[in-house]
């Protein structure tokens, strides 16, 4: 019995990896969805005749549904499981992602983009819960790393497989194209998530609302990622028509971006994995937001593809250095019985930044003419990030 006990402990240890393959993956392509309307925005913009404020419109309908489910599905997660929450999200993704290829007016393409956040806005809380079960203390800056190179591994996906599908089949077969991935990997969810042996909630499904905001620590770090997604979403939305303004095509602007993602993709498997080596998780954050606000500014000076592409590497590792060590300390204030409600309620918190700042910044564009206004109101963000942060005490946390 002892034996069989040891194996079957083995197993399921080793099934932690099987889990965080597949949180990434669910992860992944929740972002390559949704940033699969930045490089297309040069192209169908005049097709409908439409502004750029209409454009940053329709990334503030995602966000706008996005930040709906994010805490009802934290708090289902905590009491049920994630399984078929993730299952459906991926699903209702893949379908209205699909259904844009079929857009012919503004108003269906915000109202599909308000149904795909809808569906996106499951995912975050979710997967959160899944790792906090599945992997120690010790190895959770490594796993949250992993799974947070997903946001930087869709916008590089998106850089690069959106402008060849429009190339090949048009910007209508390309929403199709990836709609359809998308469900299919929610299917694929569905067969291959398990439970840990994880005890859920056993009181009301709402009891994690006064271990999250009896915690100042968590409130303000969660205020502090507000200000971490104002110049990452904003940067990610705006980034590929500067560059097209500068008289580059829509391949041009996705190949900068995808040297963007590629250092986010790099910086949190880094960060994370060397604060589960030397703690020290509030200081990568603090250190991150101070590199970020010359890096913002400096970026939206630039003007040739070789000097875009090079800082713009820099500016997306330096970007994503934060987004490890900002989710393993909101589910270490919560502790694994509340960490999806603790996510899911601190991401609604980040995503007010992506859903309010592409309309204000495409506003700033319309009402100057140009994209300079941009990259200053996006460098305030971390500014105001690093205040938030100072008082938070990492010490305080519940497991």
């Amino acid at each position: 019995m002892a034996t069989a006990t040891a194996v079957e402990s083995k197993e399921v240890n080793r099934y932690r990896w099987v889990i965080l393959i597949l949180m990434f993956s669910c992860f992944l392509f929740t972002f390559i969805t949704r940033f699969s309307w930045p490089p297309l925005i040069p192209v169908v913009v005049p097709v409908l005749g439409m502004k750029m404020t209409q454009a940053g419109a329709f990334m503030s309908a995602f966000y706008f549904g996005y930040i709906i489910t994010q805490i009802p599905a934290g708090v289902l997660a905590d009491r049920f499981g994630v399984r078929t929450i993730l299952a459906l999200s991926l699903i209702i993704e893949g379908i209205s992602t699909f259904a844009m290829g079929y857009m012919i007016t503004f108003d269906m393409g915000f109202w599909l983009r308000f149904i795909t956040g809808l569906g996106a806005g499951a995912v975050y809380a979710a997967c959160a819960r899944a790792l906090m079960e599945w992997f120690p203390a010790r190895e959770r800056g490594t796993a949250f790393g992993i799974m947070l190179a997903a946001p930087s591994g869709g916008i590089v996906l998106s850089n690069y497989i959106v402008p060849a599908l429009n190339k090949s089949v048009g910007w209508q077969g390309a929403f199709q194209a990836i709609g359809l991935a998308t469900a299919a990997v929610g299917i694929l969810i569905f067969i291959l998530v398990r439970t840990s042996n994880e005890i859920k909630s056993s009181e009301s499904m709402f009891g994690g609302f006064r271990v999250v905001f009896g915690s100042k620590d968590l409130i303000f770090t969660a205020l502090a990622g507000f200000c971490l997604m104002w110049v990452e979403l904003g940067t990610a939305t705006w980034a590929n028509a500067y560059i097209k303004k500068l008289g580059y095509t829509v391949q041009a602007a996705g190949l900068v971006m995808i040297f963007y993602g590629i250092g986010g993709v790099l910086a949190p498997l880094v960060s994370g994995y060397i604060s589960d080596r030397i703690g020290q998780r509030k200081n990568i954050l603090i250190l991150s937001y101070a590199l970020i606000i010359p890096l913002t500014i400096a970026f939206g000076y630039q003007t040739s593809i070789t000097m875009l592409s090079t800082l713009g590497f820099i500016f997306g590792f330096c970007s994503y250095l934060a987004n490890p060590h900002l989710t393993v300390l909101i589910s270490e204030f919560a502790g694994k019985e509340w960490a999806a409600t603790a996510n899911g309620t601190a991401n609604f918190i980040f995503q007010l930044a992506p859903m309010i700042g592409p309309v204000v910044l495409g506003w700033s564009i319309d009402f100057t003419g140009s994209f300079e206004s941009v990259w200053w109101l996006m460098a305030a963000g971390p500014l105001l990030g690093i205040l938030l942060l100072l008082p938070v005490r990492p010490e305080n946390k519940r497991v």
